[in-house]
């Protein structure tokens, strides 16, 4: 009886630590500028239609990568902050919680702390559609060309977005040194936060 006991305590621990876990993600301040201007060329698809400022460049789609943008450098920074939005098709891509969980592991930071309980999580909906957003600052290391190791980027900004669109998730990657991402994700949010279903 004393061993089930201690099984159970254990469990009841583990339960906890993990309601804790998730309760301790900081929350994103959502708020969007209204200096910002969507005055670029909107892009519809998977039933979505959204429009980037015209301050960032637009590079096209290119296979499942079905918009990509860049912004910068700025203030002597030597890399640009870019963005991409991959959509696979209906059912496609995985889920929501293992593409966060994913594009988190891609990040560290400096003292060591987990980047799950560091990175800052928010659901929201926009035109009916829900939206769960994750952003994180640290070291950045994505998979390299080719299979090639991947090389760190210290001082990065990750900011990240899994829509949930009429015909399928459409998966949103922002990633950048700090000063070009921090102003990239104020046009990334008003961009998000302005999304239509199409045709509606």
């Amino acid at each position: 009886m004393r061993y089930l006991s201690a099984i159970a305590l254990a469990l009841v621990a583990v339960t906890l630590m993990s309601c804790q876990k998730k309760q301790e993600s900081p929350k994103v301040d959502m708020a969007v500028s209204t200096e910002i201007k969507l005055d670029g060329t909107p892009t519809t698809v998977a039933g979505v239609t959204f429009t980037p400022p015209s301050t960032w460049k637009d590079l096209g789609p290119s296979g499942m990568r079905k918009a990509d943008y860049t912004f910068g450098p700025i203030e002597g920074e030597s890399d640009s902050a870019t963005l991409s939005v991959f959509y696979f098709g209906q059912g496609m891509g995985g889920d929501v919680e293992s593409n966060i969980e994913r594009w988190i592991g891609q990040m560290s930071l400096p003292d060591g702390t987990d980047p799950h309980r560091a990175a800052g999580q928010s659901q929201f909906k926009v035109d009916d559609m829900a939206v769960h957003w994750m952003q994180l600052s640290g070291t950045y290391a994505s998979g390299g060309m080719m299979g090639s190791p991947a090389v760190p980027k210290p001082n990065y900004v990750m900011a990240a977005a899994v829509l949930e669109a009429p015909e399928g998730n459409l998966f949103f990657k922002l990633t950048g040194p700090q000063k070009s991402a921090a102003a990239m994700i104020e046009g990334f949010k008003a961009m998000i936060m302005a999304a239509k279903k199409s045709g509606m």
